[in-house]
């Protein structure tokens, strides 16, 4: 990191760490001054389809319908940006498997899924701390079995000074604070999470807080993924979004270059406002995104639902039928243990669905056998339209 591109920022200040390099400590929130009119824009929109994303929410009777497959798209764009890749069908049927099958990689994905299921379920609860997000990284890095170097512990925040963009701190592009003063930074926000309301759109906070925490670098890995989590749950907590449907890793993994450049630019340069219309923007297509989904999934419930119907099926079918979208594959116990019949009755419902073009038996699997609902998992992905 060039010591002469940060000694003048006007967001943080520098202090001098191992092997005569120096760190970047970011300034506490908020910023000084903002220039609203340059922001003005991107904010209207991405509001604007937020409140649509929220009118969904509202109507749908099972959120989770939308909601699963959502946070399905951000594991794995989020797990990808930090070289962790798996594919959908890899992660469906570790879920089906409680983690039993799938590569390191797959389970480390599955990891995030929980992390992320579990911190945004606790908020019900506790109000989102630090705690949070050493619990979600806790769990996003339990029993992780590729060698992770001997400095990185699951829940705890780093004890070494850590750097970004090379393997050498000498070649690094950017140094974050070391471990003394990442923690004063943590607890300045923290009370920022909680300070009294001062008219700050929660928008535009959560573009200041996903910054603030990424810049902060408090963990020796996985920042990126609990940073991007941070934001779902900053929304949630401050009640910007009625469900938690928003989720930004798919559009951050296709503008990834943009995405670092603009938070380097609000370390080196100051440039608040470039990177907060930036992420404005990103939510605005998120949101657009969540929709689109969302009517796609509508259109395949619906003519599922309608295909049973004519059939003359029993209602229990229609309900194993809506729970493939929270869980594209199952087994047939997972369908008797949804639906409260027995193992038989189970297998008659899969049966029809198989018949139906609904499900399809995954080949080589046993103990137990899954089946897998393509046209969801297509849907989700984004290979079918």
């Amino acid at each position: 990191m060039k010591r002469e591109d940060f000694e003048s920022s006007a967001t943080g200040s520098l202090v001098p760490t191992e092997r005569g390099q120096w760190a970047f400590v970011p300034a506490p929130l908020p910023p000084a001054s903002l220039d609203h009119a340059r922001i003005s824009r991107s904010l209207s929109a991405a509001a604007g389809a937020i409140g649509e994303l929220n009118g969904i929410g509202r109507t749908i009777p099972n959120p989770y319908l939308l909601i699963r497959p959502l946070q399905r798209r951000e594991v794995i764009s989020s797990s990808s940006m930090e070289g962790t890749y798996t594919t959908l069908d890899a992660l469906v049927l570790a879920e089906a498997t409680e983690g039993g099958s799938g590569t390191p990689d797959t389970r480390e994905v599955l990891n995030y899924m929980e992390a992320l299921s579990a911190a945004i379920a606790s908020l019900d609860n506790v109000p989102l701390s630090l705690r949070t997000l050493r619990d979600a990284h806790a769990t996003l890095l339990q029993q992780v079995r590729r060698d992770r170097g001997a400095t990185v512990r699951p829940g705890e925040f780093k004890q070494h000074q850590n750097y970004i963009g090379a393997y050498e701190i000498e070649k690094a592009r950017y140094v974050p604070p070391p471990p003394r003063e990442t923690l004063d930074c943590l607890d300045a926000l923290e009370r920022y999470f909680h300070r009294d309301e001062d008219g700050l759109d929660t928008l535009i906070d959560a573009a200041l807080i996903h910054y603030q925490f990424e810049a902060i670098h408090p963990f020796a890995d996985g920042n990126g993924r609990v940073g991007r989590m941070l934001i779902i749950l900053h929304l949630y907590m401050r009640q910007k979004l009625i469900q938690p449907l928003l989720y930004l890793s798919p559009v951050f993994e296709a503008r990834k270059d943009e995405y670092i450049d603009r938070m380097l630019a609000v370390s080196r340069d100051g440039d608040w406002e470039g990177w907060i219309a930036f992420f404005l923007d990103v939510m605005r297509e998120a949101a657009q995104q969540a929709i689109t989904l969302a009517d796609r999934i509508g259109a395949l419930q619906k003519s599922y639902r309608e295909r049973l119907q004519k059939a003359r099926n029993s209602a229990n079918l229609l309900v194993a039928a809506d729970y493939l979208f929270e869980r594209p594959a199952v087994s047939v116990t997972d369908v008797m243990n949804r639906i409260g019949v027995s193992y038989p009755a189970a297998k008659a419902n899969v049966d029809v669905l198989i018949r139906e073009n609904i499900l399809s038996e995954v080949p080589g699997t046993s103990n137990p056998k899954l089946f897998m609902a393509r046209d969801i998992v297509e849907i989700i992905s984004g290979s079918k339209n």
